[in-house]
C-alpha cells in the first residue's frame, strides 16, 4: 500500500467519525423530543487489499444509520396503550356517572324516594289534613322530577359519545393519511433497503402516529422487507404501504337512542375493534352508559306499575265525577293485554264504587277482565259495554282510543277497589304516576290538582288510611314482580354497580398504566437516549478522530522526507 493510499484510509477514517458524531449530536438534541429513537452508526471493516502474500485492511467504513429499536417491545407496547386507552375511558365516564347521580346528597333520587313514602306516612297520620295529602302529592312531583332530571342529564352525557365517535373518525383518516405519506417517504429515502440506512427522522414520525393510532383502536403494525409498515384493525387493512383507507361516521338508532359507529367509507363494513379508545367510547355507551339508563327505566317503571297497582285500588276523601284514562290502547278492539299498553294488565276483576253524597250509600260493581287466553277476551270496547250495564254510569271510548267514564248524576261519585287485573294501573284511571319510564315518569294531572283524591282509603270514600300503609310497605317490602325485591332495593342496587363498576375499572386501569409503565422503561433502555452513553461516545470518536488525525500528520511527515530524498 502507497503512502497516498494510508492517507486516504485515514480520511476515510476520520469522516466516518465526523458522521458518528454528527449522530451522537443529533441523539443529544433530541434527548427530550417525544417519541424520538436513538440513532446509532453501523461501522464495518471497509474490503481488505491484496498486496503481494499480504492481505491488508483499508480501515473502516458506514454500513448504516438504523434506530436502535425493540420491534417486540414496541408491538407489546402498542398493545397495552389501546388496553389503557379503553379503561380509562371507562373509568372516567363510571366517575362522571357518580357526579350525575349525585348520591348522598339532599337532591338524590334515594332522598327523594324516602321523602315521598315519608310523606304518605304523614297521611296515615293526619288523613283529614288535605294540606297533608297536598304535600305527598308535591313530595311525588318532586321524585318524578328528580327521576327525569337525572335521565336527561345521563341522556345529555349518552348523546356526546356521538361527538366523540366522529372526532375519533377525522383522528384516524388523519393518521392513515400521515403514516401512508411517512411510508412513501421512508421507503424512497432508504431505497428500499431498510437495513442499510435508515430514516430515523421519518422512522420517528411514523413511530409516534402508530402509537396515537393504537391508543385509538387495537391496531396491528407490520413492516415489510422495503420499510413501508402496513396497519390492520380487526383482520381489515387501514394502510398497505402507500395507500391508506378512508373511515366515516355512521349515524342509526338502537333502542330508541342515536348511535354512531365507523365504517369503512368505501363498502361501509365496520370497522371492529376490541380495544383502544374507541372500544371504550363503545363500551361506556352500550354498557354502562346505555345500561345505566335502561336500568334507571326499569326501576321508574317498576315505581310507576307497582305504586299504581295498590294505589288505584284505594279511594281518596273524594271520589271522580268524570275521569279519563292517561293511557290510550291502540285499537279499542284488541284484548288488553296486546292494545299497546306500557304496562300490561292480566286475567281478574276490579270493583267499581259508585257513591251517592246524598244517602251516603255505595253500591259495589265487580267488572270482570278476562284476559285468560281463551275466547272473547276482554278489549276497551267489550269493557265499556259492560261498565255501560250500571245504572248511573256512562262509560266510553274517546277520539284518541282511552277510556272515559262518568256519572249521570250530580250527586253520584265514582271509586274503585280491589283490582286482581292491574288494568287500572295499566291504563291510568285512579292512578297517582303517569309514564312507563324514567323520561316521562310524572303524576297524575287528576291528584296533582286536587289532592283530595290522593288514595288513602281502602274501604270506601275518605273512610280510612288502609291503603296508604299499604302503600307505605312499598318503600322497602319485597315484590315478587321484583323477584323479591323491593323498589327502594331495585335503585339501591342500580346504584351499587356503578360504585362497584367504577372501582373495578379504577384497578384495571392502575393495572394496565403499571405494565405500560414497565414497557415503556424496556423501551427506553433500549430506544432511549442516555446522555451519559452518548457523552461515552463522543469521547470516543473523538479519541479516534485524534489519532487518525495524527496518523496522517505522520504520513504527510514521511511524504515530505520522501520528496526530498
Amino acid at each position: 500500500m502507497s503512502i497516498f493510499g494510508s492517507i486516504q484510509m485515514a480520511g476515510n477514517t476520520l469522516q466516518a467519525m465526523e458522521i458518528g458524531l454528527h449522530v451522537v449530536g443529533n441523539n443529544i438534541a433530541n434527548a427530550n423530543t417525544p417519541g424520538y429513537i436513538r440513532e446509532r452508526v453501523l461501522y464495518a471493516p471497509a474490503p481488505v487489499q491484496k498486496l503481494g502474500n499480504l492481505t491488508l485492511g483499508l480501515g473502516v467504513e458506514i454500513a448504516g444509520i438504523v434506530q436502535n429499536i425493540d420491534g417486540f417491545i414496541e408491538d407489546r407496547l402498542r398493545g397495552v396503550a389501546g388496553d389503557r386507552a379503553s379503561s380509562e375511558i371507562q373509568e372516567k365516564v363510571y366517575r362522571d356517572l357518580e357526579s350525575i347521580i349525585g348520591e348522598l346528597s339532599d337532591t338524590d333520587v334515594s332522598t327523594q324516594l324516602t321523602n315521598f313514602f315519608n310523606s304518605i306516612d304523614e297521611v296515615v297520620n293526619q288523613p283529614e289534613e288535605m294540606s297533608v295529602r297536598n304535600l305527598a302529592v308535591q313530595a311525588g312531583k318532586t321524585l318524578a322530577t328528580t327521576i327525569n332530571t337525572l335521565s336527561s342529564r345521563v341522556n345529555t352525557a349518552y348523546e356526546e359519545f356521538g361527538i366523540e365517535v366522529n372526532n375519533l373518525t377525522s383522528e384516524i383518516n388523519t393518521l392513515t393519511e400521515q403514516v401512508r405519506k411517512l411510508n412513501v417517504q421512508i421507503v424512497s429515502l432508504e431505497g428500499g433497503n431498510p437495513t442499510a440506512s435508515q430514516a430515523g427522522a421519518l422512522r420517528s414520525q411514523r413511530g409516534v402516529a402508530l402509537k396515537r393510532l393504537a391508543e385509538i383502536a387495537d391496531v396491528s403494525v407490520t413492516e415489510n422487507k422495503v420499510g413501508a409498515v402496513n396497519v390492520t384493525v380487526g383482520g381489515e387493512l387501514l394502510v398497505f404501504e402507500g395507500t391508506a383507507r378512508q373511515v366515516k361516521t355512521d349515524y342509526a338508532t338502537s333502542n330508541g337512542r342515536p348511535v354512531a359507529t365507523i365504517q369503512f367509507a368505501e363498502n361501509n363494513s365496520p370497522l371492529y375493534v376490541s380495544g383502544g379508545e374507541l372500544h371504550g367510547i363503545y363500551e361506556a355507551r352500550d354498557t354502562i352508559v346505555g345500561g345505566f339508563l335502561d336500568r334507571l327505566d326499569e326501576f321508574a317503571g317498576a315505581l310507576a306499575n307497582e305504586f299504581n297497582k295498590v294505589y288505584s285500588q284505594g279511594q281518596g276523601a273524594t271520589g271522580f265525577q268524570s275521569v279519563t284514562s292517561q293511557e290510550a290502547v291502540s285499537d279499542p278492539a284488541l284484548s288488553l293485554d296486546a292494545a299497546g299498553l306500557p304496562f300490561t294488565p292480566v286475567n281478574g276483576q276490579f270493583k267499581l264504587l259508585v257513591y251517592n253524597t246524598t244517602t251516603k250509600l255505595t253500591e259495589t260493581h265487580t267488572i270482570n277482565v278476562d284476559l285468560d287466553g281463551l275466547q272473547d277476551d276482554t278489549s276497551l270496547a267489550s269493557l265499556v259495554n259492560q261498565i255501560n250495564g250500571i245504572v248511573g254510569v256512562n262509560a266510553q271510548v274517546t277520539a284518541d282510543n282511552r277510556l272515559k267514564l262518568s256519572t249521570e248524576s250530580a250527586e253520584t261519585r265514582l271509586a274503585f277497589a280491589d283490582d286482581t287485573s292491574g288494568l287500572l294501573a295499566a291504563i291510568g284511571i285512579n292512578s297517582f304516576f303517569t309514564g312507563s319510564n324514567a323520561a316521562t315518569l310524572s303524576v297524575n294531572d287528576v291528584v296533582a290538582a286536587d289532592g283530595s283524591k290522593f288514595a288513602a282509603s281502602s274501604q270506601g270514600i275518605g273512610v280510612n288510611v288502609e291503603n296508604a300503609q299499604r302503600l307505605i310497605a312499598l318503600h322497602d317490602g319485597g315484590l315478587a314482580s321484583l323477584n323479591g325485591g323491593s323498589i327502594t332495593g331495585l335503585y339501591d342496587q342500580l346504584i351499587n354497580e356503578v360504585a362497584q363498576g367504577a372501582t373495578v375499572a379504577g384497578s384495571k386501569t392502575e393495572g394496565f398504566k403499571v405494565f405500560e409503565q414497565t414497557l415503556q422503561a424496556n423501551a427506553q433502555a433500549v430506544s432511549g437516549v442516555n446522555l451519559d452513553e452518548e457523552a461515552i461516545d463522543m469521547i470516543m470518536l473523538q479519541r479516534t478522530y485524534q489519532a487518525s488525525a495524527r496518523y496522517i500528520s505522520t504520513l504527510s511527515d514521511l511524504m515530505d522526507i520522501l520528496v526530498s530524498l
